[in-house]
């Protein structure tokens, strides 16, 4: 039998999304854990994990983002807001996940969270550049009408940052400008050129000389590195997994400043900011997972989070931290089930 089925579901506003979806595991109190891709890189690069859902007693479900494979494109419009870093654009792709996790909750027979918290609900997880729409769910309590908040909210176990670059978030980097960057690289001049190197980038093990210095000269700027997950695939999976159009259109002008700075007040105040903390999905815990190998775009937004919580104190949100050891960018795909263990450790154990 397969491990996964594919779906679409219409939301309210004519928006479609596709998801895979593992199914529900024979237990009647199950975890259900939301996945959203990266930049780039689709839902469909994910599904490997739908294999090792139901030995961790989760059903997984894992979305296209909008503007890829089978989900809406954004409008015009939409993409104005977004190069012009309006929240509202923010504000709508948190307005559909509080849609998608309603009709769950109302159609699927999504297990209650448990009165302990540690199953049933669900665990919501971003991935890469995906964490800048997860947060968005997290960050206004102005943007969920209250009956939806109120059908929503019981449920809601954890959300999961998994290996955030520090642009998903907002951060700025602290090096020095001849460090290489491979968004400003002159041998591809062309943005289809930039996200051909960025994959060979992005999917490297990196061998970090200090991290826990928390300083740049901690990290490693290599180009890329021998070993890198992009090559151990055939071309019919590259050609599935990455989508350059997509990414072009929709995560490129996300990079730049307008966005940027929504991005870091988003940041705030879905994870420091204690009013929030304390009155918006009051009793959700974060779980911060990286993989110790992967690019320094992502040990950063590590270091600053670590440091950010360290001198926030004790009233933001609960955050756990974890940086797992010989992993990349793309433990989802190869350590899948290492990766799901860790999810479920992280956001169940005291």
């Amino acid at each position: 039998m397969p491990d996964h089925t594919e779906h679409t579901l219409k939301l309210p506003d004519g928006i479609d999304i596709l998801y895979t979806d593992s199914g529900a595991p024979n237990s009647p109190f199950y975890t259900t854990l939301l996945m959203l891709h990266g930049s780039g890189f689709s839902g469909d690069g994910l599904v490997g994990l739908h294999a090792h859902a139901h030995k961790n007693n989760l059903r997984l479900i894992i979305w296209n983002r909008r503007d890829y494979r089978g989900s809406t494109k954004y409008t015009d419009a939409e993409l104005e807001d977004l190069k012009a870093g309006r929240k509202v654009f923010q504000d709508r792709l948190a307005m559909q996940m509080a849609w998608f996790l309603e009709h769950f909750i109302r159609n699927e027979n999504t297990p209650k969270l448990s009165e302990d918290r540690k199953t049933g609900g669900f665990i919501l997880a971003g991935w890469s550049f995906g964490n800048a729409t997860l947060l968005s769910l997290f960050s206004d309590p102005g943007v969920l009408p209250k009956e939806l908040y109120e059908i929503i909210e019981p449920y809601v176990m954890s959300f999961v940052l998994y290996d955030p670059p520090y642009t998903a978030l907002g951060y700025t980097a602290e090096w020095q400008p001849e460090v290489y960057d491979p968004w400003t690289d002159p041998d591809y001049p062309t943005p289809a050129g930039l996200y051909d190197n960025f994959q060979h980038w992005v999917s490297s093990y990196y061998k970090h000389p200090d991290v826990a210095s928390g300083k740049p000269s901690g990290m490693s700027f290599e180009k890329r590195t021998e070993r890198r997950t992009y090559t151990s695939w055939s071309n019919e999976q590259k050609a599935s997994y990455f989508d350059t159009t997509a990414a072009v259109r929709c995560e490129l002008p996300a990079y730049a400043p307008p966005m940027q700075a929504t991005l870091k007040e988003q940041t705030y105040y879905a994870l420091l900011d204690p009013n929030i903390a304390s009155a918006y999905f009051p009793d959700v815990n974060v779980l911060q997972i990286y993989g110790a190998a992967s690019p320094s775009y992502c040990i950063w937004a590590y270091l600053e989070s670590l440091r950010m919580y360290r001198d926030a104190g004790e009233k933001v949100r609960p955050v756990k931290f974890k940086l797992v050891e010989d992993a990349n960018h793309f433990m989802h795909y190869d350590l899948p089930d290492l990766f799901l263990r860790e999810v479920v450790r992280g956001c169940t154990e005291n």
